[in-house]
């Protein structure tokens, strides 16, 4: 019993004695972490050149739509023209200009839609590079700051700040890109080239 007890000892101490010394011997050791939180959304919102864009998305937006409000009303007016006209213009007339009308009022709403498509394609295209430059810098600032993992905040429950670096990458990415052009992929209007 006394001997089983030992030999028990023994080998455990040989086991724990050969694992110690393969974990100190592996040359592969994982560097201790070094974690940085950055809360890239309000980045994108709050950071100049986005800010630019959207105001730029805006007023070409409001531009746009003012002309095809201006066209809506002038096709409406017609159409109440054509319904005053309904009793006076012979039958294949009238269902002539409605067909028109109904073709032009088509024409309207594809324009109308067009112009949502294009618009929400560029902000995306402009995005995307202000997110390339910010994650150029992010990578910079891992080097500079000796961190080697980067976290969203928007997957973190609970941090301290210090792991924060949120305000920096927002100040230089502001500085790195004050501003950017926004391209449209093609003429909104058939006169109004890229921006």
């Amino acid at each position: 019993m006394v001997f089983n007890k030992i030999l028990v000892a023994c080998f455990i101490f040989i086991f724990t004695t050969l694992l110690i010394s393969q974990v100190t011997a592996n040359p592969y050791t994982i560097p201790a972490p070094k974690i940085a939180i950055v809360d890239i959304q309000s980045i994108l919102r709050d950071s100049l050149s986005s800010k630019e864009a959207r105001k730029k998305m805006d007023a070409i937006a409001l531009q746009e739509q003012s002309l095809i409000a201006s066209e809506e009303n002038k096709l409406r007016k017609e159409d109440q023209e054509l319904q005053q006209q309904r009793s006076i213009l012979a039958p294949d007339v009238y269902l002539q200009r409605q067909q028109k009308l109904q073709k032009e009022i088509r024409k309207l709403q594809k324009r109308s839609r067009n112009l949502n498509q294009v618009l929400d394609k560029s902000f995306r295209r402009t995005i995307n590079k202000i997110q390339i430059v910010l994650l150029d810098e992010l990578r910079k600032l891992t080097q500079e700051l000796n961190i080697n993992m980067i976290l969203p905040r928007s997957q973190i429950v609970i941090a301290v700040d210090d792991f924060e670096i949120t305000d920096l990458a927002l100040q230089r990415l502001n500085k790195r890109l004050p501003s950017i052009d926004l391209k449209l992929e093609k003429n909104v209007n058939n006169k109004n080239k890229s921006k």
